[in-house]
């Protein structure tokens, strides 16, 4: 994760890997915040690398159909049908003993909270967006301890014009290191063999958090649009 003053660019790499002993698809379903936006998506299989393009819905989805009952490796990312801010990712095609990497790198502008700090969230679970009236049913933020297979590995750089306090955290990290003497660039670690059973929030704290800043990202000419 790097947070630049109120905006944060998530970079996440999921690793899977076909534990059967015949050709597997894949579906993992993620939320992202509803204001975020995703700049980047590719997969990685051996020493091939897939980068995704943006198409038509349902192009993609046929193109991805046509690829999996060929036995071609492919992967789709689509936005969910009954949310905005759930995405399905599907992995098709992984052979019996195959590894995988997919990375997904979105943007999104961090939440002020009521004591002035700034809240980064990555969701452990899909939580229920709404729950109806009547059900008794609470939303699940955590899973039993044990119940997770696989674990987390986090780092976050912040940069800010301003001084950074301090970065707390609802999980464990290892202590804050500051880049520079003016303290306007850190970075800080979850620590390590985080069991990802629960959602991981940060929480940054800015000096002078209410002057006036703004960062300017220049363009790139020979980017496509």
């Amino acid at each position: 994760v790097r947070v630049q003053d109120h905006v944060a660019t998530v970079s996440s790499t999921l690793q899977y890997v076909n534990e059967e002993e015949r050709p597997l698809e894949a579906l993992f379903v993620f939320p992202l915040p509803a204001d975020a936006a995703v700049c980047h998506f590719s997969a990685k299989i051996g020493e091939q690398e897939i980068v995704a393009e943006v198409q038509d819905r349902e192009s993609a989805r046929d193109q991805y159909d046509d690829a999996v009952s060929s036995g071609q490796q492919a992967f789709l990312l689509e936005e969910s049908a009954e949310s905005p801010d759930v995405f399905k990712l599907s992995v098709g095609c992984l052979s019996a003993g195959q590894n995988s990497a997919v990375t997904i790198i979105y943007v999104t502008e961090l939440a002020v909270q009521a004591d002035h700090s700034l809240r980064f969230c990555l969701p452990a679970v899909l939580n229920p967006r709404y729950t109806p009236a009547g059900s008794g049913a609470g939303i699940v933020s955590e899973i039993s301890s044990g119940a997770v297979p696989y674990t987390l590995t986090l780092s976050v750089h912040v940069s800010s014009p301003k001084p950074i306090s301090k970065l707390e955290s609802n999980c464990t990290l290892d202590p804050l290191v500051f880049l520079h003497s003016d303290h306007t660039q850190a970075t800080v670690n979850l620590s390590p063999g985080h069991m990802f059973d629960k959602d991981v929030e940060l929480f940054v704290y800015y000096q002078d958090t209410h002057q006036p800043s703004a960062i300017v990202e220049a363009g790139v000419n020979t980017a496509p649009p």
